[in-house]
């Protein structure tokens, strides 16, 4: 059996939900997919968990960090590497944040869904509730496709709970760099070589994820203002102060609105080609690599404190971080059948 059960805590709980209640989340992560997919099906869960639903992940690998998340709110992890028919119980709700999860596939499973939708790529959505954040996503997407309730914008962003209430210290000015918890691409190193020669009077406080390949390499770069924190336990923490944020076009930018904080965001992958149009923060293409001009346009933002607090009060006029508290009210409102959400209705951001 997928994990166990656990009656929800009525005091924390909505009353309508009277059913033994678990949350089923497939998603993945890993070095070359990177930990995008799995982080922000974790604020689903530390949502879930909050109101006293029993979580199940059901990933394609745990790491360390993968294990560490979850025994941290009591979830449980268990690897599924195909996708096949996902055996559901009664009460049972679940998410999907997979590029390889076909149509066929999610109309299968015989509960609610929830679709966490980045590619727009599917002939069909048979599910309750799409998710998609994008600031670029539009309901004309999914006529035809679907009778789900969209959720799209980014009001419905899924953000952590650590990024929602940490406190900014007292810090000396510094600029972060997060490209994301893999960076396949490897332009953490670069971006911090060029933002450490035209920046010389400030620290630079590099964050690496757990799956990055490159950590040797950032280790090794010598810049004597640079401080690099590997898989620091609270992101949040590392970034909280920052007078620049150097971000990855993710679910990292999100968190970084989230926290009101300014940042310059950097289109690495094709998938991300979207936040070029619709993004709240000054955009980077580094697809082809960082152009010779990225260090300028650092300095030029990160000395501008006009510029630096427009860009911060328009990024979080956006995001909010209320979003993960918005898609799990609707999964759960969500009737017990296959697809069956709560309006017939398809628009954006309904309800």
């Amino acid at each position: 059996m997928l994990g166990d059960k656990v009656q929800p805590n009525v005091n924390v709980v909505n009353l309508f939900w009277t059913v033994m209640t678990r949350l089923l989340i497939r998603t993945e992560a890993g070095p070359e997919i990177g930990m995008g997919h799995f982080m922000r099906c974790f604020a689903l869960a530390e949502e879930a968990r909050a109101r006293g639903v029993a979580v199940v992940f059901l990933i394609n690998e745990i790491s360390d960090t993968v294990r560490t998340r979850c025994e941290s709110i009591g979830a449980s992890a268990e690897i599924v590497t195909g996708f096949d028919m996902l055996p559901v119980e009664a009460g049972d709700r679940v998410v999907i944040d997979s590029y390889k999860a076909t149509a066929a596939y999610i109309s299968g499973i015989t509960a609610p869904v929830a679709v966490i939708d980045d590619l727009e790529n599917l002939d069909r959505y048979d599910c309750a509730v799409i998710v998609n954040p994008a600031l670029a996503a539009r309901a004309e997407t999914y006529t035809g496709k679907t009778s789900a309730r969209l959720l799209l914008g980014p009001q419905y962003a899924l953000i952590r709970q650590e990024f929602r209430s940490v406190v900014t210290p007292e810090a000396e000015p510094f600029v972060a760099i997060t490209l994301g918890g893999s960076d396949p691409a490897g332009l953490t190193g670069p971006a911090a070589r060029h933002i450490h020669e035209v920046l010389t009077d400030m620290s630079l406080r590099v964050i690496a994820g757990p799956a990055n390949r490159h950590i040797d390499e950032l280790r090794a770069s010598g810049l004597p203002r640079m401080e690099l924190f590997v898989a620091p336990p609270s992101v949040a923490e590392v970034l909280a102060g920052a007078r620049l944020v150097v971000v990855g076009a993710g679910g990292s930018l999100n968190e970084v609105a989230a926290m009101g904080l300014p940042g310059l965001a950097v289109v690495a992958y094709d998938n991300q080609q979207a936040e070029l149009e619709a993004c709240p923060f000054p955009v980077v293409d580094a697809r082809a690599g960082l152009q010779e001009d990225f260090g300028e346009r650092v300095r030029n933002l990160a000395t501008s404190p006009e510029r630096l607090d427009a860009n911060a009060r328009h990024a979080h006029a956006m995001i909010d971080g209320l979003g993960t508290k918005r898609v799990v009210d609707a999964l759960f409102s969500a009737g017990g059948a296959r697809n069956d959400p709560l309006s017939p209705r398809a628009g954006r951001g309904l309800g």
